[in-house]
């Protein structure tokens, strides 16, 4: 009876290290961005589509709200994306909306996979920044 239960609890953790390994293996948000910025640094955001890419896009959207839109139409002018340290980011070069800001700049820290964006208007900086909690979460 004892080798028979024995054998129900080993073919069972077996089966379920079989669910689990696949999960495990499993790359994190923040390896597949670095897999994906790290060889598009110097190009054009624009012409690689960063921006359309969904772990880039639904984190943006999800940290933007409603300024969306309009910080794309500042991000969408920058020409490339650069790297400083843990750091990727993206500038713009001018505003094609003058009337509600000036300059947009986006961030990732490789480091702690936090996102931020700073949006300078007339009556000063507005940054939009995912909490550290989000960033150590991800690690985990």
């Amino acid at each position: 009876m004892r080798f028979r239960n024995a054998l129900k609890i080993a073919t069972l953790a077996i089966l379920l290290s079989g669910c689990i390994a696949p999960v495990m293996l499993m790359p994190s948000s923040q390896q597949l961005l670095r897999a994906l910025l790290t060889p598009l640094i110097g190009f054009d955001p624009n012409a690689v589509r960063l921006f359309e890419q969904p772990i880039v896009k639904e984190r943006m959207t999800a940290l933007l709200g409603t300024h969306y839109g309009m910080v794309m139409q500042l991000i969408e002018t920058a020409d490339k994306l650069e790297r400083e340290g843990p750091l990727f980011f993206v500038i713009s070069r001018y505003t094609p909306i003058p009337e509600l800001a000036e300059k947009a700049g986006l961030v990732w820290n490789a480091d702690t996979n936090q996102m931020a964006v700073a949006v300078l208007q007339g009556k000063g900086v507005e940054v939009f920044s995912e909490g550290i909690e989000k960033a150590v979460s991800a690690e985990i």
